[in-house]
């Protein structure tokens, strides 16, 4: 899976499973991976974050694949490369202004995948959607990432 981004794979399963909001991704594209998981993130915590029912929001794929497929990548990165290189190379790419790269999606192993399935399920259900939907983007999010880069 190397040098397939957080930001692919995303917009991959979301022209699948839920095509209406690949233009929500599509609309970040400013955005940092950063940025984009700290919207994300805090739209999971507000009662009413973007000006509209909590339901809609609650309904919505793509902040639940982007969290869960950034924290594997987020994960395998850091375990990757120890937390002194990181932290170094943040603060030069601060200093110089540059933007961050964006976030790499290793090649996972079969219990590293389950554990993404399991995860899926679990956050899609908190946030409204039903158990067999949850399943099938599980599904769906599972072997996308379990795909090679160049068969998609």
């Amino acid at each position: 899976m190397s040098g397939q981004t957080v930001r692919e794979v995303v917009r991959d399963i979301l022209v699948e499973q839920a095509p209406r909001e690949v233009k929500l991704l599509d609309g970040m594209a400013a955005l940092s991976d950063g940025q984009i998981t700290r919207v994300f993130r805090r739209s999971r915590t507000r009662r009413d974050p973007l000006g509209f029912g909590a339901a809609e929001v609650l309904a919505l794929v793509a902040p639940v694949v982007w969290l869960v497929v950034n924290e594997v990548a987020q994960r395998s990165a850091a375990t990757a490369v120890d937390g002194a290189s990181r932290w170094g190379g943040a603060w030069l790419r601060r200093v110089r202004r540059l933007p961050d790269p964006p976030t790499e999606v290793p090649a996972l192993s079969c219990g590293q995948l389950e554990a993404v399935h399991r995860k899926v399920v679990e956050r899609a259900q908190a946030s409204g959607v039903e158990a067999g939907a949850a399943e099938a983007l599980a599904d769906a999010v599972v072997a996308r990432l379990a795909m090679a880069p160049g068969d998609g």
